[in-house]
């Protein structure tokens, strides 16, 4: 496949692997191994009634689900330890930034286990907002709550990042430890999601 190949399924759909024969990652020649790890960028325009949103870049990796749970839009996961093209559950970690947010045209089935599908990892994206603490506000820095597992309900929400102690501390000397985002609009704690601008680590 060339680089300038772009996989065959858009934002709001998934390559849609649904049989076992199909999802044996791992095996050289699985189906959908030549898409996953395409980088693309997205103009900022839903793709379902076409409305543009900002017109900003919206830039996504193709990435396949090996968790155990179809994997709801709009929340944040995680990249396998060692990968850069496979999600093992949601991000649950305070402070995890190796993320993507699941794409958020998706329906509310989700990623079926063993499918392909884009994550956002900068630009505008809506994220989903923990389901406790603090009501998220236009403004504010985001980053992942800590959950009790990578598959349940709180798992893969976000919430306000506080700089102070070691959140201040930098990376690359620009972006605090944990940040993945800045709000665009606000959430309270009841499951909503925010409008955000998503830069992550991923």
């Amino acid at each position: 496949m060339g680089l300038q190949v772009d996989p065959p399924f858009a934002l709001g759909q998934t390559l849609g692997v649904t049989t076992v024969n199909d999802s044996l990652v791992g095996i050289s020649g699985s189906y959908g191994d030549n898409w996953v790890g395409a980088v693309k960028e997205f103009t900022d325009v839903n793709p379902i009634t076409g409305k543009v949103r900002s017109n900003r870049r919206k830039v996504c990796i193709a990435v396949r689900n090996t968790s155990t749970v179809a994997l709801a839009p709009k929340r944040v996961v995680r990249l396998a330890a060692g990968s850069f093209t496979l999600v093992d559950g949601y991000a649950s970690t305070a402070n995890a930034e190796v993320v993507g947010v699941v794409d958020e045209y998706l329906p509310a089935s989700g990623v079926a286990v063993n499918d392909v599908f884009w994550v956002t990892v900068d630009g505008p994206t809506e994220v989903s907002v923990a389901l406790s603490g603090t009501d998220v506000a236009v403004g504010d820095r985001l980053g992942v709550i800590t959950a009790a597992a990578s598959t349940s309900t709180t798992a893969g929400r976000v919430t306000t990042l506080t700089l102070s102690g070691a959140s201040t501390a930098t990376v690359d000397h620009t972006l605090p430890v944990g940040y993945i985002g800045r709000a665009c609009s606000a959430g309270a704690t009841t499951g909503s999601a925010v409008l955000a601008i998503v830069k992550t680590r991923a």
